[in-house]
């Protein structure tokens, strides 16, 4: 009985909650960042990434366009998506999905250089899922440095910080490009156009296109684990739904789908690459990713657990997600 008012509470608060997320910064703070990030994203795509292209890869993307929105089509906070737009390839990166990326990015790493727990990361990505505006200090969804106790410019303070933060974050960003490039070299249509296990099969294939190409580019996607631990505690998962066909429903609507065995392979393809590397060092950070990511893909694997992260989420204190 337990169980089951728990899970209807999460399905209320988590699909309730969506639109007040658009929320968590001012409108005037996603329109001033707005010509930082596309400066930096374009020069990512022409530059970073555009280079290691082969032949066919580079004319296959030689219309793609990168899109600013302030808010996603999905108006949360994890929203990057790629399709056409009268015709051409277009690749959405909207404001507030990379405002969220570089502040959890800054966050992670101020946590991560002092020894901090890094709990309250995944608790506050929670609480955004499965908390209403209401329950947190002024009723809105507080910012995530502000809700994880950074100290206010800490990265003018603190150089490891500042360094930490920008290699998660464009590494992330990077990852993220590449990735919604891969899903137009390779044609893929709207996971509502397709049954779940292609939509899934897509999305493996757009990973596995984006590792490459860090690879390519030496880019070293540590940034990646940033992503999907965010992306795992808020988008739904199995724990969520009473049926399975409930799941497999919105999977087929999602617009990235994911779950264990995506990061497995994910995983697995890291060990590899790993494996092939001729540096010492290189190949440790890449396992030291593909067993995190192999950690994320065993919560994403056991409901009870996902109940329990929700349970924490939605019956916790904010204020705690301060806690060093």
């Amino acid at each position: 009985m337990i169980r089951l008012a728990l899970c209807a509470l999460l399905l209320a608060t988590g699909g309730a909650s969506a639109q007040s997320v658009a929320e968590l910064y001012p409108e005037e703070i996603l329109a001033g960042d707005r010509p930082r990030f596309e400066q930096r994203l374009r020069q990512f795509f022409r530059h970073g990434l555009w280079d290691f292209l082969d032949g066919p890869e580079k004319q296959a993307l030689a219309d793609a366009e990168l899109r600013f929105p302030l808010l996603g089509a999905h108006r949360h906070p994890f929203d990057f998506y790629a399709g056409a737009e009268r015709g051409r390839p277009t690749i959405w990166l909207p404001v507030l999905s990379l405002k969220v990326i570089e502040d959890l990015s800054v966050a992670w790493a101020w946590r991560q250089v002092h020894g901090y727990s890094l709990e309250p990361f995944d608790e506050y990505v929670a609480m955004l899922k499965y908390r209403t505006p209401a329950d947190f200090a002024g009723g809105r969804y507080p910012e995530p440095l502000v809700a994880l106790g950074v100290p206010a410019e800490i990265w003018q303070q603190e150089p490891a910080v500042d360094d930490l933060s920008l290699r998660l974050r464009n590494s992330a960003w990077a990852f993220i490009l590449a990735h919604e490039m891969g899903h137009l070299r390779y044609r893929h249509p709207g996971n509502a156009a397709v049954d779940p296990a292609t939509s899934q099969r897509h999305e493996r294939e757009a990973d596995e296109f984006a590792l490459d190409l860090l690879a390519r580019s030496e880019t070293i996607p540590m940034g990646a684990v940033l992503w999907f631990q965010a992306t795992v505690g808020y988008f739904p998962n199995r724990a969520d739904f009473a049926t399975d066909t409930g799941f497999l429903d919105w999977q087929q609507q999602a617009t990235h789908p994911v779950n264990s065995e995506r990061l497995q392979s994910l995983a697995l393809a890291l060990e590899r690459a790993a494996g092939d590397s001729l540096d010492p060092t290189h190949a440790e950070v890449l396992r030291f990713i593909a067993t995190r990511l192999a950690a994320i893909a065993k919560t994403l694997a056991e409901p009870d657990m996902q109940r329990l992260i929700a349970r924490k989420a939605v019956q916790g204190d904010p204020e705690d997600l301060k806690r060093r």
